[in-house]
């Protein structure tokens, strides 16, 4: 009974008080900078989705590292991980959920006669239109593909329709046809698949029932907005964007729009709140360990404290912090510019700096540097940070923080180089050749061993998992850019090389 008392009140009691205080802050935060203010300038799905799964996971970090590690359990480093992740999630569903809902509530249904009445409504999302007409035959269309997926192996296609209502100006009616398939094929079959997606839609449209509609609900700023957008744009490139009014038809009741979304609001909570308890109970305590926190001990081995260390710019890994720093920020300025945070599209990609060899050929050469740190959304990013920081651990103490970034950009270069004489109309986006760069001058100081006979050991590893299975990988999937990650390993080793050729001594002394 003595150990229950102690794990309620050091752990899940500060457990559920960070829970509700971070789900209502959350909510509270979107509530009033956003849907009420509007003035945070990103996409529904980022707040939706994305910020939610970030947002718990300092305060679980922060409250909560140090009451967790009370508990023994028995593989102490996965047992604590996997303690936090249950923690975090137990958060972010709730959190989640209850995004759909707040958006919901905070709008009533506002009844007009026509649709010209609607912008004298400029804050309200939900309209009854009693009396309307649609000129179908001024319609404006976009189309588009989308990965998504982890390893993007999804391929999803959407055509955007917009008729402008009668005798309201900018005021449309929005239309969507979406369908999702498998990444695979080739590039003829996966044309021919997006071909026939349009032919189906564009005859299912030519019977749409315009009438058919309970009420509707203005777009807000997500993807689908800017493919209304960039519909009412191939048809008009002047049209103010602040202007445009898109609305589409919702055949529900207006007060059904709610479903189950309060009751699974408070339902996984409580699912999360009964599984971390449930762990808890099941898990023994640590005495050292309590005592060690009830006296506030600090922690020897305190992850938090590590990550931090590591990413300081002024610290031992000052340029792989550097560089992760730079990717991540260029990263955060494209959501703001409103670029999708999973799947950006090529167009999207190209605007900001990408890599395409028509654009290199008639003299903007400044894309061989700026595509090193554009990606093609989170998950590519985080993958390509992931190999960084393996390959820049091993270097930076032997290159020190200088040459470091300049290898890391003259081998992203030269990748781009190998990436444009390969590929004709390929855009080509990410850190992956500079990384490979990098790896190749692992490679180059394994081979001539520059590193010690016990690093050797691991570095060989580290090459044959990461850069090896990445080759073999690229060759076997469509979408990767091999010509890129070959160019980047292939300089990296030729860098190194001549580093050995010039300062080798040196290197070694370094490496020892």
């Amino acid at each position: 009974m003595q150990d229950f008392r102690i794990k309620l009140k050091e752990i899940y009691l500060p457990f559920v008080v960070v829970s509700i205080c971070t789900i209502l802050f959350y909510n509270l935060f979107r509530w009033v900078f956003d849907i009420r203010l509007g003035v945070i300038p990103l996409k529904e799905e980022l707040l939706d989705i994305w910020i939610p799964f970030i947002i718990p996971v300092l305060p679980v970090l922060i409250w909560l590292r140090r009451p967790i590690r009370i508990l023994k359990l028995k593989d102490t480093d996965r047992g604590r991980s996997g303690i936090r992740a249950l923690m975090i999630f137990a958060i972010v569903a709730p959190i989640v959920i209850s995004q759909q809902y707040i958006k919901k509530a905070a709008f009533d249904l506002v009844t007009l006669e026509n649709a010209s009445e609607i912008k004298s409504h400029g804050a309200e999302k939900y309209f009854k239109i009693n009396n309307f007409r649609v000129n179908k035959d001024a319609r404006v269309d976009y189309a588009t593909a989308r990965t998504s997926g982890k390893r993007n192996d999804r391929l999803n296609f959407f055509l955007y329709l917009a008729c402008p209502f009668k005798n309201a100006e900018n005021i449309w009616y929005g239309v969507e046809y979406n369908e999702s398939t498998g990444n695979t094929g080739t590039t003829t079959q996966q044309n021919a698949w997006f071909s026939n997606f349009l032919n189906y839609s564009e005859r299912n449209f030519a019977s749409y029932y315009f009438q058919d509609v309970s009420y509707f609900e203005k777009v807000g700023y997500s993807d689908d907005w800017d493919g209304y957008m960039q519909a009412i744009k191939n048809a008009n490139p002047n049209a103010a964007e602040t202007q445009q009014i898109i609305l589409i038809p919702k055949t529900d009741e207006f007060e059904e729009r709610f479903g189950d979304t309060l009751l699974w609001v408070f339902g996984s909570f409580g699912i999360g709140l009964l599984v971390i308890l449930l762990l808890i109970l099941y898990s023994k305590i640590d005495e050292k360990a309590l005592r060690d926190f009830k006296a506030n001990k600090p922690l020897k081995d305190d992850d938090l404290r590590a990550v931090l260390n590591f990413l300081n710019p002024l610290g031992s890994n000052g340029g792989t912090a550097i560089l992760i720093f730079v990717n991540i920020g260029v990263f955060v300025v494209m959501i703001f510019s409103g670029i999708s945070f999973v799947s950006p599209t090529g167009t999207e990609l190209l605007d900001l700096g990408g890599l395409r060899k028509t654009e290199v050929v008639q003299g903007e050469y400044w894309r061989l540097f700026t595509s090193i740190f554009i990606h093609f959304g989170f998950i590519h990013l985080f993958m390509n940070m992931v190999g960084l920081v393996f390959g820049a651990i091993l270097l930076e103490s032997i290159l020190g923080r200088i040459k470091l970034i300049l290898s890391f950009i003259a081998c992203g270069v030269l990748a781009g180089l190998a990436s444009i004489v390969v590929h004709e109309h390929t855009i080509s986006v990410g850190a992956s050749g500079a990384i490979f760069g990098l790896y190749g001058l692992i490679l180059a100081f394994t081979v001539f061993r520059i590193y010690t006979i016990r690093t050797r050991a691991l570095t060989w590893g580290l090459l044959v998992l990461y850069a090896g299975v990445s080759l073999v990988t690229g060759f076997l999937s469509d979408g990767v850019d091999n010509a890129a990650h070959v160019g980047g390993l292939l300089s990296g080793f030729v860098l190194g090389v001549l580093l050995i050729a010039f300062d080798k001594e040196n290197l070694i002394k370094k490496a020892g």
